[in-house]
């Protein structure tokens, strides 16, 4: 498989996209773009180059974050989850577009917002179970992730849902050719 420049520049603008995304709202916990943009990446460019952009934007967060490197399996496991929002983003193009549907209208927001839902709450599975492999207490810390997940589940649902526009007018400027 090859990428022409311009793919590599698109992916290289994804992959930045979120981390600078996560600057501004940092204090918030929780509550990210992250997620939504290498879904982005992965509906505009296709699902391997949304699982190279969801991996490498969060292998360069885990590596910068003003916290400091998370335990190595949660890194992984937030390393391979972005990698499947990505994947996921390509898929779910492919459903939609295999259908015709063009125009953005309250089911597709819904399908987009569920896709958010869904992709947040195996982000959250797997990182906690990360945590669980370092702190050796299953019950405990899932108990403790919920307030946190619920968080994160009804932010990036919202997120989803409301830019959802944003992707199919991103979708469109992509198959004319003109989304620089």
């Amino acid at each position: 498989m090859t990428f022409s420049a311009k793919k590599i520049a698109k992916m290289g603008v994804l992959t930045a996209l979120p981390i600078v995304l996560k600057i501004p709202i940092f204090q918030i916990p929780n509550v990210e773009f992250f997620s939504f943009v290498v879904f982005t990446a992965g509906f505009l460019l296709g699902a391997i180059e949304g699982a190279i952009v969801g991996t490498l934007s969060m292998t360069i967060y885990t590596i910068v974050n003003p916290y400091g490197p998370p335990p190595i399996p949660v890194g992984i496991a937030q390393v391979v989850s972005m990698a499947l929002i990505g994947i996921s983003g390509g898929i779910l193009f492919h459903l939609i577009y295999l259908r015709r549907i063009e125009k953005i209208n309250i089911t597709i927001m819904a399908v987009m917002g569920t896709a958010g839902f869904l992709l947040t709450l195996v982000y959250d599975i797997l990182t906690n179970l990360g945590v669980v492999v370092v702190a050796g207490e299953f019950v405990p810390v899932m108990i403790a992730g919920i307030p946190f997940a619920l968080l994160h589940l009804l932010s990036n649902t919202i997120i989803f849902m409301v830019l959802s526009p944003v992707i199919f007018r991103l979708a469109k400027l992509e198959k004319r050719g003109e989304f620089a």
